[in-house]
């Protein structure tokens, strides 16, 4: 007599130093683990996902969370009103200035977002490492620190003021996204696309660049005198995960933070050194529980790479016909005038018959993150007519 359920298959991947379960054949095929990913590190591609059961974040539960000090109504209502005109009927932490103009203040309340004052001061240590390798004499003024965090440079201090207002926020159990606000807009519920919801999720960046990127290499090996090597790089302008799982990063992060400002060889003039950190401390093992999700497979699409190069060949093509930069932004890159849905040519493969930007499996990306590196044309052809009709149209509607 057959039995009446599949048999358990145990495959032990020694080499690789795992254990992966299958189940018959409703297991997905996968690509086999690389040998690059630290100790406790995982990679949501190269986990094999049999059939068992999966506690799925409920979105009414979750959190996005956002610094958008300075922003206006256009960053405002691409970021929020796209995120609402998916459905998503969870709650929105933004951070904001004490001077937010009238109407942003009046629109953040209308999509129910709860705000946050940041208030900034002086920062407090003088001196950081340049890219020669010498000590500067004095701290670059321009940068900003919060009043909370005078050590830390708004772009580190962010992560201690989202720990803080996740840790405020009592009914936000569930799944946590903590994200760029500028330079993101939204197709899909991100966080009704995780079927399998990990404690904390880091995304790579297109297979182009990598953790050898100066970005990376130059702080990381300054401050610890060796880099990670090539690895995927990883970006840290957008990272999801549980309640606990966020709040467990966020203090992995400080704590790295407070590290690094205790030594003057790795204080840097940058914005982007969290993004150093960030790579630095999955690549060591440090953060145990991060799985890394491929690019264009999960519920953040970071297409920053590609968009640089769809512009940048945009840019060239008029170059080469004796035209400037400026005529290349005032020109579409694929099109009629007055098409609001095909604005890329289809041979990118990164759009739909609408113009939505796509995963690697032709679905909408939930987030897509760093598209301002498409540049005017694609703001002007496509992006404008959603905030201005289709976002705003579907926001009043759910409302």
């Amino acid at each position: 007599m057959k039995k009446s359920t599949q048999q358990l298959v145990l495959l032990a991947a020694v080499t690789a130093g795992i254990v992966l379960l299958l189940t018959g054949s409703s297991t997905r095929p996968t690509e086999s683990y690389t040998e690059h990913l630290p100790p406790g590190a995982k990679h949501a591609q190269h986990e094999i996902l049999g059939e068992h059961h999966v506690n799925l974040w409920d979105p009414r539960k979750c959190v996005v969370i956002g610094l958008a000090v300075g922003y206006g109504m256009e960053e405002m209502e691409l970021f929020i009103g796209s995120l609402r005109a998916t459905g998503y009927p969870g709650k929105i932490i933004i951070g904001v200035a004490s001077d937010v103009p009238v109407e942003v203040k009046d629109y953040l309340e209308e999509q129910r977002v709860e705000t946050k004052v940041v208030k900034f001061g002086p920062c407090t240590f003088q001196n950081y490492t340049k890219k020669d390798g010498t000590l500067a004499e004095k701290y670059n003024k321009k940068q900003k620190c919060d009043i909370d965090h005078p050590d830390y440079k708004i772009q580190w201090g962010r992560f201690n003021l989202a720990a803080k207002w996740l840790q405020e926020c009592a009914d936000c159990t569930d799944g946590v996204m903590f994200t760029d606000v500028r330079d993101a807009f939204f197709q899909r519920d991100p966080f009704a696309a995780v079927q399998h919801p990990h404690d904390l999720m880091v995304f790579e960046e297109h297979q182009d660049v990598s953790t050898e990127h100066w970005l990376v290499d130059f702080p990381v090996t300054a401050c610890k005198g060796r880099g990670v090597g090539k690895q995927p790089m990883l970006c840290s302008g957008s990272t999801m995960g549980s309640r606990g799982g966020m709040l467990t990063y966020f203090a992995a992060m400080d704590a790295e933070f407070r590290a690094w400002i205790s030594d003057p060889k790795c204080r840097f003039d940058l914005v982007g050194d969290d993004q150093s950190i960030h790579n630095y401390l999955f690549y060591t093992g440090k953060l145990p529980e991060a799985v890394a999700i491929k690019h264009r497979t999960g519920p953040i699409h970071v297409v920053g790479i590609q968009a640089d190069q769809v512009y940048h060949e945009h840019v060239s093509k008029f170059k080469a016909q004796g035209k400037d930069q400026g005529f290349a932004n005032r020109n579409r890159y694929y099109g009629k005038d007055g098409d609001t849905r095909q604005w890329l040519d289809p041979k990118y493969r990164l759009t739909d018959d609408e113009g939505y930007i796509l995963q690697l499996d032709g679905t909408r990306s939930p987030q897509v993150h760093q598209f301002d590196r498409f540049g005017p044309p694609f703001k002007t052809s496509w992006l404008f007519n959603k905030i201005n009709k289709h976002w705003a149209d579907a926001v009043r509607d759910a409302e």
